[in-house]
């Protein structure tokens, strides 16, 4: 089920105070009916109508997964262009999306957009434990018990909280320079650069190819954009990986109005 002002706002393309001022006066109806309950549950066998013409269903494009390209900025300010949004197909735009954290403009891969503020909370706050995945190429040598500091958490220089432990993984290394993996729950502003440059290196190059249980799709090209599946969405925010491989039912999505200015993601 679905709350009816996420169904309108995700249908017609308005913004949630603009569904739920509509929902408020009165002028929706649900089989007949009608409401001033913006959380009414909606499913698909239900007749919506707004000022009395149908409301029809269609693909839940509401969560839409992008493979963030070099270059480009994910802010709504004109002074940051190019920007990301900029980017987003005209059939995927809506008034209200946003990203689930960010990347830097110099970072490519896995990026959320949504117009679920709770969903953006789930995948963007500490708390919730959802991890991102971060493939890096740096410059320098690493402390010899970089893993290690790692793994208990990681104190950064300029910040008196430590990190939340996380995990790094490193690859065999030149002289100078080398690859790592560093997996972690939580997204301080540029944390990833922060905690290289705080273990001896330079970040020269960043990728992100997970989020949650969910990879990166083989399918997103840089720069591509298209909605998420039932089955990515439960990997997104945690249903088991033998569940969401089924062609299952769209998972309940959290629910919590429109998405505020979410936290820098870590790079």
């Amino acid at each position: 089920m679905e709350p009816l002002d996420r169904f309108i706002a995700r249908r017609r393309k308005w913004t949630w105070a603009e569904a739920r001022l509509a929902i408020h006066q009165r002028r929706v109806q649900v089989d007949g009916l009608r409401t001033n309950r913006y959380h009414h549950p909606y499913t698909p066998d239900l007749v919506v109508t707004i000022d009395g013409a149908i409301l029809a269903d269609g693909p839940d494009d509401a969560v839409v997964l992008c493979h963030k390209p070099r270059g480009v900025a994910c802010s709504h300010q004109r002074s940051h262009e190019p920007l990301l949004y900029d980017l987003v197909p005209p059939a995927l735009a809506h008034p209200d999306l946003q990203s689930a954290g960010r990347l830097d403009r110099d970072t490519t891969g896995l990026l959320v957009l949504t117009i679920d503020g709770a969903l953006i909370q789930r995948l963007t706050s500490p708390r919730q434990r959802c991890s991102k995945r971060y493939r890096i190429t740096y410059a320098g040598v690493l402390a010899r018990d970089a893993v290690a500091q790692v793994a208990r958490g990681l104190v950064l220089p300029d910040d008196s909280q430590p990190c939340l432990p996380a995990e790094l993984a490193l690859a065999p290394t030149a002289a100078q320079g080398g690859r790592a993996i560093l997996t972690l729950c939580e997204g301080r502003t540029h944390q990833v650069k922060r905690m290289i440059r705080a273990l001896g290196g330079d970040v020269v190059g960043l990728h992100r190819d997970r989020i949650g249980g969910l990879e990166l799709p083989m399918d997103l090209a840089p720069g591509a954009f298209r909605p998420a599946s039932a089955a990515e969405l439960a990997l997104l925010i945690g249903m088991p990986r033998e569940v969401a491989g089924q062609a299952v039912t769209p998972a309940p999505r959290p629910h919590a109005g429109p998405p505020s200015p979410g936290p820098l993601d870590a790079p």
